[in-house]
């Protein structure tokens, strides 16, 4: 399905896909717009529609075969273009992040010349020594022209993870909603494209995800899924924030229903092609 055209709206909430993803590209009068706590969100994960389903096994492989190979055909152009492709995942902990990169690689034909999955945990020491952004531009985790990184988590942790478990002082986290849009405005202006997506489930499917992560694969669990249980709703209002505050429209948000893991590997791969489309026209 194609997704709606759109024309950035200076304070413009969010867009609804016709493939049903919730995008949140505001436009914003400056970058580095300072925070305004009269500037409230609204609940935009209130508004995602977890009955959205692919039900036909059939249906699924066909749709996802097709978005595999687009993606394919269109990351083989980023280079002749210099661009690069960067992909964020976020969202609930038993969504589907880990899922998703897969078929990313998948789609790619694990093609590791081009492409790299970036998982994000908790700084190290000598990260923290550092500005928090830094650990995000060493190594190799920034692609080269030509070039995909899945960043599974992000730089978003900062506004997300660190207000929730209280790891970082309320001032410094409204600081850097700002940082955040102007360290992704600095990417864009160098050729990256930014797709930034949250993979959103239900808490009865996350608890279920649970239950059957214990029986079958026990080493997924950790004592951080036990958190995200008990400060669900502190995560939403986080969520929430964070797409309000740094949706843009160089680097948006798209809102993804992850109930039905059909759904959500066909739809990631759909909006991916989509904004590289756009981006290289």
């Amino acid at each position: 399905m194609p997704t709606q055209k759109h024309q950035p709206v200076l304070g413009r909430d969010f867009d609804l896909l016709d493939n049903g993803v919730i995008a949140v590209r505001r436009c914003f009068s400056c970058v580095a717009e300072p925070y305004n706590k009269k500037d409230k969100p609204r609940d935009y994960l209130s508004l995602v529609d977890h009955d959205l389903r692919i039900k036909k096994k059939e249906t699924y492989k066909r749709a996802l075969v097709r978005e595999e190979v687009a993606f394919n055909k269109l990351v083989r152009k980023l280079e002749e273009h210099r661009r690069s492709l960067i992909i964020v995942l976020q969202g609930r902990d038993g969504a589907g992040k880990s899922g998703a990169c897969e078929r990313i690689l998948h789609a790619v034909d694990y093609d590791h010349k081009i492409f790299a999955w970036i998982p994000i945990g908790p700084p190290t020491e000598d990260e923290r020594a550092h500005p928090h952004l830094w650990r995000f531009m060493t190594g190799e985790r920034m692609p080269k022209f030509g070039q995909v990184r899945v960043f599974d988590r992000s730089w978003h942790e900062r506004v997300l993870v660190e207000p929730v478990m209280k790891l970082t002082p309320r001032d410094a986290v409204r600081a850097s909603y700002a940082e955040l849009r102007t360290f992704e405005w600095l990417l864009r202006s160098q050729g990256a494209i930014i797709v930034k997506f949250w993979l959103d489930i239900s808490k009865d499917e996350q608890l279920a995800r649970f239950k059957s992560r214990a029986a079958s694969k026990p080493w997924k669990l950790s004592p951080s899924d036990k958190e995200a249980r008990k400060h669900w709703d502190d995560y939403t209002e986080a969520a929430n924030e964070m797409f309000h505050r740094t949706g843009t429209d160089y680097a948006p948000w798209y809102i993804v229903s992850s109930e039905d893991k059909r759904y959500s590997r066909v739809t990631v791969l759909q909006t991916i092609n989509q904004a590289i489309r756009d981006a290289l026209r």
